[in-house]
């Protein structure tokens, strides 16, 4: 995995863990003295211009680490094409434009799923929490301070999201966010390598090998593939990625471009 993958990675997780504390903090301050439906109000608008200052964070996240992973990946096949021999032209025009926006949009709209989910459960709470306020003004304090106990419990177990994919695996907060950005930022980087080989007409590359290979990735280390399918007996790369090569978290992140002779 590239070194700017990971660092990219590691920096849109820091601003969800950022958000993630703040959120941890209003709700734990509504927790210990919001039985009171304004200060409710309160924790409820707080949280929002939270969300809302993290979505700014991410879509600037998404229009500069994408593209920055795509033209490391396009200038790796760059030096690769030279170093085979090849004469490279090493702008990027419209076609490499399109496809940068296309894939911070796409990892835009995987991140939105967070915020919608952060979103939401803030609104359960708030909700649960000002009924709450209303039955202990009938049944007295204890009820608050339990229902006030039960959530503080759940948020230390959970984190503030419990974030739940369609797998339905749960992550927090922080972890989910890095995994989309090593899977956005992987595809980006191989996006722009092949982008960049196939301009040159170059359809064939090898899987790249490390250490630790996952079951699915070890059947494809050092293979050939085809990245259009134009070159007969080389399985595609779609065929690699629908067999599990590329998986969220995937160390092969990079394709080793051949020499034309060595393609033959």
């Amino acid at each position: 995995m590239p070194d700017l993958t990971e660092q990219q990675a590691e920096r849109l997780a820091r601003l969800y863990a950022a958000a993630e504390s703040d959120l941890m903090n209003e709700i734990s301050r509504a927790l210990i003295k919001g039985n009171q439906t304004q200060y409710l109000k309160g924790m409820l608008s707080n949280v929002q211009a939270i969300i809302t200052n993290l979505q700014k964070g991410v879509l600037t996240w998404c229009g500069e680490a994408v593209p920055a992973l795509y033209i490391d990946g396009a200038n790796y096949a760059g030096n690769a094409l030279t170093n085979a021999g090849y004469d490279v032209v090493a702008g990027f025009g419209a076609i490499h434009q399109e496809a940068m926006q296309v894939l911070a949009d796409n990892t835009y709209q995987s991140l939105a799923q967070i915020t919608q989910t952060i979103g939401r459960q803030t609104q359960d709470i708030y909700r649960q929490l000002a009924l709450e306020n209303i039955r202990g003004s009938v049944a007295g304090n204890s009820s608050w301070q339990t229902v006030a106990k039960n959530f503080r419990e759940r948020l230390a177990e959970r984190g503030v999201t419990g974030f739940v994919d369609r797998a339905g695996k749960r992550w927090n907060m922080r972890t989910y966010a890095g995994m989309v950005a090593r899977t956005s930022t992987m595809e980006a980087h191989l996006s722009g390598t092949a982008n960049r080989l196939l301009e040159h007409g170059h359809d064939l590359v090898m899987v790249s090998r490390h250490a630790n290979a996952c079951d699915k990735c070890k059947p494809w280390e050092g293979r050939k593939l085809s990245l259009t399918g134009r070159t007969p007996g080389y399985p595609t790369l779609a065929d690699a990625k629908a067999a599990g090569l590329w998986h969220p978290n995937c160390g092969h992140t990079q394709y080793i471009a051949m020499s034309w002779e060595d393609a033959q």
